[in-house]
């Protein structure tokens, strides 16, 4: 016997001290490879407990960069508790799932999960979920817009084809709300680790919303954006200072690199993986930009944002700022997809 016969012969009586039968005594001896090969690929039943996803890769067009994402496009039957335990077992930042629409206006229902709670509205799970039933063939080639009944309430997000596949995808977030800033730059740059010479003018940070809160710092250099570590408690007593609910704090910078990105950036966390693309918070910090003059502008219709590099991540966010005379009015955030797989869960 040799080393190819003993390993089949293995394999085999461990298939059958699993499932309680003796293959061997069925065959009369040990199966061939081919009748291995048909054993392991015999199809098993579906169960009213298996779910399918679509993984996709966001605002990337590279596998394996990006922010990742399950978007789960056949979720019938399943309620909050198991959405959320599904998330949970991905352990991605999200997951969705699109359910049959129920609101006038809206062409499907988009729950939006993270690892601890159900969320009104994210940036790369929005555009994701188009490119997954894009992939899924529920999205027809040329279809210029869906409409996505999320959290927040309807959200369009509008949708660029090339060859008969989706290349792009636009979603348009809430109209900018500009909130209150942060005159203690000295306490706030201790809360991230940095000198306070490293908080760029001419504007003080400031929470935004275009759908999701988040608390937007420019500082002068990439090495700064780098460098910049949270202290949560620094940070709570800097907030609490200022009368400011604690947010996500989104740092960028306009400085040059060897990319063609306008703006630079992170999301701080602490601990656990920090999230490579954040397009809930691109969107305010593009609106910050451009209300505040960091960026001109003649520059609002096309703004590239970098995020996710030290996680070797990388994101390419992009942004139009729309304008009303000088003032921000309105933004829209965009990006690509790749499908890495697909498959199932059962529970």
């Amino acid at each position: 016997m040799n080393r190819r016969d003993f390993g089949r012969i293995g394999v085999m009586g461990l298939a059958g001290a699993v499932s309680g039968t003796d293959l061997f005594s069925q065959t009369g001896g040990a199966p061939s490879g081919t009748e291995l090969f048909a054993q392991s690929n015999a199809p098993s039943p579906v169960q009213s407990n298996t779910y399918r996803y679509v993984h996709v890769d966001v605002f990337t067009d590279r596998r394996l960069q990006g922010n990742q994402l399950l978007v789960f496009v056949q979720p019938a039957g399943l309620d909050v508790e198991r959405m959320q335990a599904l998330t949970r077992e991905s352990n991605y930042s999200e997951c969705t799932f699109v359910f049959p629409s129920e609101a006038a206006g809206t062409d499907h229902r988009v729950r939006i999960f993270t690892r601890t709670a159900e969320t009104p509205f994210a940036g790369h799970p929005t555009l994701g979920t188009a490119f997954a039933l894009a992939h899924a063939g529920v999205l027809k080639p040329g279809t210029a817009r869906t409409v996505f009944g999320l959290g927040v309430g309807p959200t369009n997000v509008d949708l660029d084809w090339k060859d008969g596949r989706l290349a792009f995808a636009w979603m348009t977030q809430l109209k900018p709300t500009f909130g209150k800033t942060m005159t203690d730059t000295a306490a706030l740059a201790s809360a991230i680790g940095l000198d306070v010479s490293a908080i760029a003018g001419p504007h003080a940070p400031q929470e935004v919303n275009c759908g999701s809160n988040f608390f937007i710092v420019p500082l002068s250099t990439r090495k700064a954006v780098d460098a910049a570590v949270l202290d949560r408690a620094k940070a709570d007593a800097a907030f609490a200072a200022a009368g400011i609910q604690r947010r996500g704090i989104y740092v960028f910078t306009n400085e040059p690199g060897s990319d063609t990105a306008m703006a630079y950036t992170r999301l701080l966390g602490t601990g656990g993986t920090e999230d490579p693309g954040t397009g809930s918070a691109a969107g305010p910090a593009a609106c910050f930009m451009v209300q505040h003059r960091f960026v001109p502008s003649e520059r609002a219709g096309s703004i590239e944002i970098l995020q996710g590099v030290l996680v070797k991540r990388p994101c390419r966010i992009y942004a139009k700022v729309e304008m009303t005379g000088a003032d921000v009015t309105g933004i829209k955030v965009g990006g690509g997809a790749v499908v890495v797989g697909e498959g199932t869960m059962e529970i």
